[in-house]
C-alpha cells in the first residue's frame, strides 16, 4: 500500500513524531511531504523513515524538538591521564592532595 498525505499546519511550523521508544523527532511543516510506503511513513522524500509499528504519535507543535537517544564519551585506559573534579585534563599524575578521576575512578592523593 503506498499513499501519500498533504497537511495543512497554518499556526504550527512543526510536525513531531514519537515512537513507541519514547525518541521524538520535529520537522518543519514548510514544504512536508509525507508517504507511506512498505510499512513505513517516509518524511520530507526519504529524510526520515519511520517505521508504521513504531510510531506512536504525530502531533503539530510550535517547538522543535528532538530526543537525545544516548551519549558516548570517549574513555581512556591510559593510567597516566588523570582529571580534576571539575574535568580538567592533567599532565600526569597529580602531586598535590586532592580528590582526581584516573581510569573512571575517584582517586584521593594524600
Amino acid at each position: 500500500m503506498t499513499g501519500v498525505m498533504t497537511t495543512q499546519a497554518d499556526d504550527y511550523p512543526y510536525l513531531t513524531f514519537e515512537t513507541n521508544d519514547g525518541c521524538l523527532q520535529s520537522v518543519s511543516t514548510e514544504n512536508l511531504t509525507l508517504a507511506i510506503s512498505d510499512g513505513k511513513l517516509v518524511v520530507n522524500d526519504g529524510t526520515y523513515n519511520y517505521p508504521l509499528t513504531s510510531l506512536t504519535k504525530m502531533y503539530f507543535t510550535t517547538d522543535n524538538v528532538t530526543t537525545i537517544e544516548s551519549i558516548t564519551t570517549p574513555r581512556s585506559e591510559d593510567e597516566t591521564v588523570w582529571y580534576t573534579l571539575d574535568g580538567r585534563m592533567l599532565n600526569g599524575k597529580p602531586t598535590t592532595k586532592g580528590i582526581y578521576i584516573n581510569q573512571g575512578r575517584k582517586v584521593i592523593i594524600k
